[in-house]
């Protein structure tokens, strides 16, 4: 099905694309390097802000890695979100190496990772929803951005109750049903204790302050880096009009629709960027380059990855074979894994 969605909007696209003229626009990049450059660097920091958002919230949890230490597995992380095990590989790969590191907790320490995705997230989506009112008379007079405006309030409104109800009692303790799941499930337990680590952060109103202005740098890194990679290609559109624009993109772009959201992410800069005059041309390849200086870090976090590999004495099978297996050995302590 996602591939029948990806097909689709490709089609969708290439009927609206002139190859003539969207060679044009890249030649016009090529000759403005000053803004690949600038985003791609923008990029890192935003790789940077959330990495260390999510170093806040293991020393919340009392896991005292060093920064550098938390920044190479985030890396790693990126390089397997981009690469390597479908879209859930990277907290696949954060889960693993954090546990190599960790003796108590683990499944409260692996639990971090998700929590880190989850902030980052809903961050997004409450951005997403307040900005939409800063072009609040543009979204009224286009019907595409009214269907995208109200998308976007029933997921931050979703989002919003379901963190209320996770947050507002434990649930374990009284909802029956999810008592018996505790009971009834092999992995009732486990998923207790995880979600036991959330319900936690009640107490920990610094973390998630710290952790929520981390995914705001992040995100406005990322928006920087768009704008100028649109300035490469002579995209003319306000500032603010990337402001509202790419966290929306973000959030949608999250939702597995297609293999590596491609053709969703580009079919959304089209349609929403288009609305502020912007060519087609130049909105597909704004997508299309935002992605490429992503992958960028992804391969640095590969690099990485080699090197833990050979230093942990693994050829890229095998360790690649340790990461799969690590996702179901989250309570095994080190010394007792053969």
């Amino acid at each position: 099905m996602r591939f029948a969605i990806f097909a689709v909007l490709v089609v969708w696209l290439t009927h609206r694309l002139d190859w003539v003229a969207l060679r044009a626009v890249g030649y016009g990049a090529v000759a403005r390097p000053l803004g690949i450059i600038g985003g791609v660097l923008l990029l890192l920091l935003t790789a940077l802000a959330a990495a260390l958002r999510w170093r806040g919230l293991l020393l919340a949890q009392e896991v005292p890695l060093p920064a550098g230490r938390v920044m190479s597995i985030f890396f790693i992380g990126q390089f397997f979100n981009s690469f390597m095990l479908g879209a859930c590989g990277g907290d696949m790969a954060r889960m693993y190496y954090i546990l190599r590191d960790t003796t108590a907790r683990r499944t409260e320490t692996a639990t971090s990772v998700l929590i880190d995705r989850g902030i980052g997230v809903f961050i997004q989506i409450l951005l997403g929803c307040a900005l939409l009112f800063l072009i609040w008379p543009l979204v009224r007079t286009h019907a595409a951005l009214q269907t995208v405006a109200w998308l976007m309030f029933a997921i931050g409104g979703g989002a919003a109750l379901a963190l209320a109800a996770l947050l507002w009692k434990n649930l374990f303790e009284h909802v029956a049903l999810f008592r018996r799941l505790e009971m009834s499930t092999p992995l009732g337990t486990r998923f207790r204790r995880a979600y036991e680590e959330l319900f936690r952060y009640r107490r920990r109103p610094r973390a998630l302050v710290s952790a929520a202005v981390y995914s705001l740098l992040s995100l406005l890194f990322q928006i920087g880096a768009v704008a100028c990679l649109g300035h490469s290609l002579g995209v003319a559109a306000s500032f603010t009009s990337y402001l509202v624009f790419v966290p929306i993109i973000g959030v949608f772009a999250s939702i597995p629709l297609t293999p590596g959201s491609f053709g969703v992410r580009e079919g959304l800069f089209v349609v929403l960027f288009q609305t502020v005059g912007v060519d087609a041309h130049q909105a597909v390849l704004l997508s299309l380059l935002f992605y490429a200086a992503g992958l960028v870090w992804s391969l640095v976090g590969g690099a990485i990855f080699l090197g833990y590999s050979a230093g942990a004495g693994f050829n890229l099978r095998g360790e690649l074979a340790r990461i799969r297996q690590g996702a179901n050995e989250v309570d095994v302590p080190p010394a007792a894994r053969p």
